[in-house]
């Protein structure tokens, strides 16, 4: 349950404040702010800032420049910014002004498998606005449930409660049982998963990111084990002005009689695809999680 500490109830009155105030003015406007705020955020959170920048360097090494890194970290500051804006803005946008903010040339692939009636674990991270990405998939008609945690500020979770129903996007808290997220999936729903971070209350396995050995939710392997249901990355993509949705075809997949080498091997390939958007687009993901806090002697067992 969501603790309202003091701190969080003045940052949740400021962005009830911010929520009025960003209505009023046109999405570009409210870009522009958004932007001087993470622009201000990365100089005055110094804790994250130095966080985000070691674990630039952890994943580049020398092969991006202090003054390169500097400048990701604070495009990040930036786009998380906008993301706040775009996610207050949600009540005024409707369907159509959200497609026509949104671009996806292939949102067909997925339209093909709700046709068929089959599921998909729609593969994403902490990436872009990935708020943004989910709604937009609903909108498109797509049946989407999204696993998330809680906000840890019960207003602010109100606050996104209110608009995912909006939108018709179901949310599965972390702590939902594996049998409703399965029944889900085998009665054709789609499930989106964000298996980017290290949560050691979440069974997972070690695999190679950016080199270095880092403990990983095999959430969407093991599912793909139980139902059958196909991994299909999907990514938000800010530009100028909007987002691009990219969606990949779906994953070419281990299945072998060895079920634990195949969470092992499909973990891996998964990890391999968000590691390749993240390079290709390193400010758009959030370095600010210690990515590689678990050590692999502490490695736990599937069940």
């Amino acid at each position: 349950m969501a603790k309202n500490k003091p701190r969080r109830v003045v940052i949740f009155l400021l962005f009830k404040l911010m929520s009025f105030i960003i209505l009023a003015f046109p999405i570009r406007i409210g870009l522009i702010l958004g932007q001087a705020f993470g622009s201000l955020c990365f100089y005055i959170l110094r804790k994250e800032r130095k966080r985000a920048l070691r674990n630039l360097d952890i994943a580049f090494g020398n092969s991006k420049s202090a003054i390169e890194k500097r400048k990701i970290v604070k495009k990040v500051f930036e786009n998380l910014g906008k993301s706040s804006i775009e996610i207050l803005s949600i009540p005024k946008f409707s369907e159509e002004s959200f497609k026509k903010y949104i671009y996806c040339k292939n949102i067909d692939t997925l339209k093909g498998f709700l046709q068929e009636g089959k599921a998909v674990i729609i593969l994403s991270g902490h990436f872009g606005n990935w708020e943004f990405l989910a709604h937009y998939l609903s909108i498109s008609g797509l049946p989407m449930n999204v696993i998330a945690r809680r906000a840890r500020q019960s207003g602010l979770e109100a606050f996104l409660i209110r608009i995912r129903k909006r939108n018709c996007v179901n949310v599965l808290y972390r702590d939902a049982s594996a049998k409703e997220i399965v029944d889900l999936l085998r009665g054709g729903k789609f499930v989106g998963i964000m298996p980017d971070q290290d949560m050691d209350s979440i069974s997972g396995v070690f695999v190679d990111f950016f080199g270095k050995s880092a403990w990983t939710p095999s959430g969407p392997a093991v599912l793909n084990l139980l139902t059958g249901a196909s991994i299909v990355p999907c990514f938000i993509v800010r530009k100028a002005f909007g987002h691009e949705v990219i969606i990949e075809k779906p994953m070419e997949l281990a299945k072998t009689d060895n079920k634990r080498k195949d969470i092992l091997e499909n973990t891996s390939r998964y990890t391999k695809v968000i590691e390749g958007y993240i390079r290709k687009f390193p400010e758009h993901w959030v370095w600010f999680h210690d990515r590689w806090k678990t050590k692999i002697c502490c490695e736990k067992t599937l069940e």
